[in-house]
């Protein structure tokens, strides 16, 4: 980990984040220019947060690849952070000391940190960007609460159609998969037993919705998986 200079194109990836959506460049030329905001740069397998070692920040991640692990697995990858990405949202303006999830650099990645200090400064005086604030928090709870409704209830193959297409929606190469866990501990997440799972990947394969080879998966029909079509035509 070290701190690198901010360069102008760092400046061009915030202006384009939600929080300045409707807001004039300049906001975010001066925010940019604050010593509240700073870019740090990380190796690969480097640990940016931990649970209970992280920055009162909001990250954005200007180059490289960033993943979120479940603190109970170390295999097992909550969502993935490219070019664009933001984390750390969840660590702001609560009085919570342990961090949801451990943030770690994929490859060498290039992050532009926003202090909550700053982040308060910004709403008080652009009310604005506070809307924007609350808006992707919200848009946030939803995801995640229609994730909980479809990884808790539903046949197992819809459990897993839905797993496969939030992993699809984290990956650049949406259709070319890697499953971040053993089959036991998609089991686990998915609350169906390992039978009923391999019941279901059979189900998706006999369809020639999915290809599996081990943990690499190939969706061949996407459309299909996101309606719900999974009897064999």
């Amino acid at each position: 980990m070290k701190p690198i200079k901010k360069q102008g194109k760092y400046c061009v990836l915030l202006a384009q984040s939600f929080l300045f959506n409707g807001i004039k460049y300049e906001v975010a030329e001066t925010a940019f220019k604050n010593d509240e905001c700073y870019c740090m740069e990380y190796e690969a397998d480097e640990k940016i947060y931990t649970r209970s070692n992280y920055k009162k920040s909001m990250g954005i991640v200007f180059s490289g690849v960033i993943k979120a692990m479940k603190p109970q697995s170390a295999s097992l990858v909550m969502n993935t952070f490219y070019s664009g990405g933001i984390f750390g949202v969840a660590c702001l303006f609560n009085n919570s000391k342990r961090y949801v999830a451990e943030i770690v650099a994929v490859k060498r990645s290039r992050v532009l940190f926003l202090s909550q200090k700053l982040l308060h400064e910004l709403f008080e005086k652009y009310p604005l960007i506070a809307e924007n604030y609350i808006g992707y928090l919200s848009d946030r709870i939803c995801f995640l609460n229609s994730r909980i409704d479809n990884f808790t209830g539903g046949t197992a193959v819809c459990r897993l159609a839905t797993f496969l297409l939030s992993l699809s929606a984290q990956h650049e190469n949406a259709l070319a998969l890697e499953l971040p866990c053993t089959l036991t501990q998609l089991s686990n997440t998915l609350n169906i037993g390992r039978a009923s799972l391999y019941r279901a990947f059979d189900d998706l394969c006999g369809a020639d919705i999915i290809r599996r080879e081990g943990r690499k998966i190939t969706i061949n029909q996407i459309e299909r998986l996101q309606s719900g079509q999974f009897d064999d035509e």
